[in-house]
């Protein structure tokens, strides 16, 4: 068994604090956590953290699938603005944890 780690792999040290940045490069939130599938074993959502004022304001869970990792910025794009997110109707307080 192999436990090395290749490069396109990643930890989830490396994944929660990420910037999550939208189609027009705005900064919408942070990765805060993930969650796994755990039928396949692969990343399915990730939860996201909008913050003002350096608290957290808002969570919502977003589909792996949706997210494009962008090097030059060292962020997540995701095709929603700030205003598509805030007026969509994604799940809050992931996983019912009352956050």
């Amino acid at each position: 068994m192999n436990n090395s780690i290749e490069a396109s792999e990643f930890l989830s040290v490396q994944l929660e604090g990420t910037a999550v940045v939208g189609p027009d490069g705005d900064r919408i939130g942070s990765i805060e956590s993930a969650a796994i599938d755990r039928t396949s074993g692969s990343l399915s959502h990730v939860v996201m953290a909008v913050t003002r004022f350096g608290f957290v304001t808002t969570r919502y869970m977003l589909p792996w699938h949706h997210l494009d990792y962008d090097r030059h910025l060292a962020a997540y794009r995701v095709d929603l603005t700030r205003g598509q997110l805030q007026a969509a109707s994604l799940p809050q307080e992931p996983f019912g944890y009352g956050l």
